[in-house]
C-alpha cells in the first residue's frame, strides 16, 4: 500500500484551518470511538473511504480538500472529508513498528521552504500564473516566515492576504485567506517569493522581500521619487504642514481641507495606500478635536503629523539605496503600501474578540470591535457609529445596545465570529453580512485565547518586552486601525492604586516566573464614553475568587517599564470585556499620585507637550512666553546631557522670528523624531 504522505502531514490545526473546527472535532471523537470508514486505496494514490450512513468519499492525489468528491447532500465541506484524512492517519499510525529493536532515533525535522513547489506550479491553470504576474508588476512585498518545529508552518503575508503552506509534499493544501476555495495567485505570488528568498538568503527564518516574476520579464523599476506625480505630492505636503504647524490644527476644517484633498489625489495616483492611510487619520484626528471627541489627544495627533512625514523620508532613504543596488532593509513599496488594494472579500472566516473600544464626541458615538483570526494571527477591528439620539423621554441609547449586523455591540465585544461574507479594507477594518445565513455569532469560551500563540499571545512579560525592543518603527510598518496590541498572561496580581487627579487605575502585575524584567503595569483612565470600564477591570482583577488569567490591551515601554492599557481580562470562568460588561461600584481606597517623573522624564514629556500644543494652536500664535518656555526646556534638557535635542529647541526661537515658517516646519519634525529616539533609547 502506498503512503499519501501529503494526508498523513495535515495536523488538527491545519484541518480545522482547510474545513473548519466543528467537522474536526466530529471527526476525532469518531475515529476515537473506532468508527472508522473503510479505507481503499488504489495504484494511483486515490482514496476511497465508505463510511456507515452509505456516504462515499473518493479523494484522487493532488487534489483540495473541497475538491475530494462526497456522496452526501453538503455543498461543500463536510465531515467524511475530514474523517477520510484522519482514519488514514489512524490506519498509518497504527501501522508503525512496536517493538523496540525496531524503532529508530528521531533525527530533528528540518525546516523547509514551500520554493519546492515551483515545480507543481506548472500544473496550475494559465489563468491563474496570469493574474499573479499582474499583479507583482505593481510592485507587491510579501513576509516571509519559514516557521519553527517539527510542525512548523510556513506562511506568506501579502498586502491583503495571508497564504499558509500545511503540506510538504502538495500545494493543494496550501491556503489562501481570500475568497477563492481552491489555488489563486496568492498562493502562486507567495511560492515564487520563497523561490526568491532562498536563491537571495537561504537559512532565513524570516524576510521582508519586493516579488521578481520568476522568467525575468520584469525591468529594474524606477526611482518611486523620480516620478512627477511624487514631486508634486512631496510639495503639497509641504504646503499642507506648513499651514497646520503655522495656523494650528484648531483652525477651521475648510481652511485645510483643499490642501488635504490634493495631497490625498496625488496619493491615490501613485497608489500609495499607506500615505493615503495616514492623511485619513489625520484628517479623523482633526474632526475629532473639533467635536471635542473622547479619541482625540493632542500628543497622538503629534505622533500622526510627524509618522506621515517619518514615512515618506524612510522610503525616499530605501529607494536611494534599491537604486545604487544595495539591498534595503525594508523595501519603499513596502513603506508605502504601493499598489495595496483597499478592500478583498474573504471566504471562511473564524474570528475570536479581543475586546473593544468605546468613544464618544458631541454628536456622535461608536465602537471599535477588535478581533483576531487564530489561524494568521491578523488583527481585524469593525467600527461603526451613529448620531447620538435618545427615546421620548430623554434617555440615551446606550453603546452597548447598539446592534451590528442584527447583534448588539455588547454581545460582539465578547465572542467568537464565524462568517462566510466579509470584506476586509486594508488597515484590518472588517465588514460582515448581516443574516443567520452567512454570519454565526458564537458565545466566547473563557479558554478561547489560549489557542492563540506568539506574536499575537506572549508566554510571559519578558517576551514581550523583547519583541517590542526588536520591532521596527511605527512609521514603516503597514498601517493598523490598533498598534501593538498583545495578550498577557497574569502569575499574579501585585498591588493596586487610584489616582483621583488623573482618574487612573493602575495594578501591577507579575506575567511568568517571578524575575523583575516580568513585572507590568496595567494602567485605565476613566472615559465618560466607557463609565464602567475601570469598575470592571477592578473586579475582574482584584476578586479574590476569580483570579484573573490573561489580559489583552495595547502595550508601551516608558523608562524601562511594561504597560499595558487593558481591553479584556479572562478568568477561569468567562471573558471580561471592560468597554461592555458592568459591575458594581469597586472601593478605590488606595490612592496615590502617579504623576511622579524623573527630572529627565518630566523634561522630555514637557517638550512633547509643547511640541502637542504648538502644533494645536499654530505656531504664528505662540507670543513671548512660548518661546520662552523653549529657552527654559533646551537648557534643562542639555543639563542631562541631550545636547543634539538642545541645540535643536535653542535654534527654534531664531527661526520663528524669521518667518521662514518652510524650514522651521522640517526642524519640528526632526526634533520630535530625535525626541522620540532619546524615549526609546531611555525605555530599552
Amino acid at each position: 500500500m502506498t503512503q499519501r504522505s501529503d494526508l498523513l502531514e495535515l495536523t488538527p490545526e491545519a484541518l480545522m484551518a482547510l474545513s473548519n473546527a466543528g467537522f474536526v472535532k466530529r471527526a476525532q471523537k469518531e475515529v476515537a470511538e473506532g468508527k472508522l470508514p473503510e479505507l481503499t486505496e488504489r495504484d494511483d494514490g486515490c482514496i476511497e473511504a465508505r463510511f456507515g450512513d452509505g456516504n462515499q468519499v473518493t479523494f484522487p492525489p493532488g487534489k483540495t480538500l473541497r475538491d475530494a468528491a462526497c456522496s452526501c447532500p453538503a455543498s461543500s465541506m463536510c465531515r467524511h472529508r475530514v474523517t477520510l484524512v484522519l482514519a488514514y492517519q489512524a490506519l498509518h499510525a497504527t501501522g508503525l513498528p512496536t517493538e523496540a529493536d525496531d524503532v529508530q532515533p528521531q533525527e530533528p525535522v528540518p525546516a523547509w521552504s514551500p520554493a519546492r513547489f515551483s515545480e507543481q506550479l506548472s500544473d496550475v491553470p494559465l489563468s491563474v500564473i496570469s493574474r499573479a504576474k499582474k499583479l507583482i508588476q505593481g510592485s507587491v512585498v510579501v513576509q516571509l516566515s519559514k516557521g519553527s518545529g517539527a510542525q512548523a508552518t510556513p506562511s506568506a503575508r501579502l498586502p491583503m492576504c495571508d497564504v499558509r503552506f500545511f503540506s510538504r509534499s502538495s500545494l493543494a493544501h496550501a491556503r489562501c485567506d481570500c475568497i477563492q476555495e481552491t489555488i489563486c495567485e496568492h498562493i502562486v505570488m507567495a511560492v515564487w517569493g520563497f523561490e526568491q528568498a532562498e536563491i537571495s538568503q537561504p537559512d532565513f527564518e524570516q524576510l521582508t522581500l519586493q516579488i521578481r516574476l520568476p522568467d525575468g520579464e520584469q525591468a529594474q523599476a524606477n526611482a518611486l521619487f523620480d516620478q512627477p506625480e511624487a514631486v508634486l505630492l512631496q510639495t503639497s505636503l509641504d504646503k499642507l504642514l506648513l499651514k497646520l504647524w503655522s495656523d494650528g490644527s484648531s483652525q477651521p476644517e475648510r481652511a485645510i481641507k483643499p490642501l488635504m484633498a490634493e495631497v490625498s489625489r496625488h496619493a491615490q495616483q501613485l497608489q500609495w495606500r499607506w500615505i493615503s492611510e495616514s492623511l485619513a487619520d489625520i484628517q479623523q484626528g482633526m474632526a475629532d478635536q473639533h467635536n471635542r471627541s473622547s479619541r482625540y489627544h493632542p500628543v497622538e495627533f503629534l505622533q500622526r503629523i510627524s509618522g506621515l512625514s517619518a514615512r515618506l523620508v524612510a522610503a525616499r532613504c530605501m529607494d536611494q539605496q534599491a537604486q545604487q543596488q544595495s539591498l534595503p532593509r525594508l523595501p519603499a513599496a513596502e513603506i508605502l503600501g504601493l499598489g495595496v488594494k483597499g478592500e478583498i472579500q474573504l471566504e471562511h472566516l473564524k474570528l475570536v474578540s479581543l475586546g473593544a473600544r468605546y468613544w464618544a464626541d458631541e454628536q456622535q458615538e461608536g465602537v471599535d470591535l477588535i478581533y483576531t483570526d487564530p489561524d494568521s494571527q491578523a488583527l481585524m477591528v469593525i467600527e461603526r457609529q451613529w448620531p447620538k439620539n435618545s427615546d421620548p423621554q430623554g434617555v440615551a441609547t446606550p453603546i452597548s445596545s447598539r446592534r451590528i449586523a442584527g447583534h448588539p455591540v455588547k454581545k460582539l465585544a465578547a465572542c467568537q465570529v464565524i462568517t462566510n461574507a466579509a470584506k476586509r479594507r486594508a488597515n484590518g477594518a472588517l465588514d460582515i453580512a448581516s443574516g443567520k445565513q452567512y454570519t454565526s455569532v458564537l458565545p466566547l469560551s473563557a479558554r478561547a485565547w489560549e489557542l492563540l500563540g506568539e506574536p499575537l499571545r506572549q508566554p510571559d512579560a519578558a517576551a514581550l518586552k523583547r519583541h517590542l525592543q526588536q520591532a521596527l518603527p511605527d512609521f514603516v510598518r503597514p498601517r493598523q486601525p490598533i498598534e501593538q496590541l498583545h495578550i498577557l498572561p497574569i502569575s499574579e496580581v501585585l498591588d493596586w492604586c487610584w489616582d483621583p487627579a488623573l482618574q487612573c487605575l493602575q495594578i501591577d502585575i507579575l506575567s511568568g516566573e517571578d524575575r523583575d524584567d516580568n513585572f507590568v503595569t496595567a494602567s485605565l483612565n476613566y472615559d465618560s464614553a466607557t463609565p464602567q470600564a475601570t469598575e470592571v477591570l477592578a473586579r475582574a482583577m482584584l476578586t479574590p475568587a476569580t483570579p484573573p488569567r490573561l489580559i489583552s490591551g495595547r502595550v508601551r515601554i516608558e523608562s524601562g517599564k511594561l504597560f499595558i492599557e487593558p481591553l479584556a481580562v479572562a478568568s477561569d470562568t468567562q471573558i471580561f470585556a471592560l468597554c461592555a460588561d458592568d459591575a458594581e461600584p469597586f472601593p478605590m481606597e488606595r490612592q496615590a499620585d502617579l504623576q511622579q517623573r524623573s527630572g529627565m522624564q518630566q523634561a522630555l514629556a514637557d517638550t512633547e507637550t509643547l511640541l502637542a500644543q504648538w502644533l494645536q494652536q499654530g505656531i504664528r500664535h505662540q507670543g513671548g512666553r512660548g518661546i520662552e518656555r523653549v529657552e527654559i526646556l533646551a537648557e534643562t534638557l542639555n543639563g542631562y546631557g541631550l545636547m543634539q535635542l538642545s541645540a535643536g529647541l535653542n535654534e527654534l526661537p531664531e527661526r520663528i522670528r524669521s518667518n521662514n515658517h518652510t524650514e522651521l516646519v522640517h526642524r519640528l519634525m526632526t526634533i520630535y523624531q530625535t525626541l522620540r529616539l532619546v524615549k526609546d533609547r531611555q525605555s530599552n
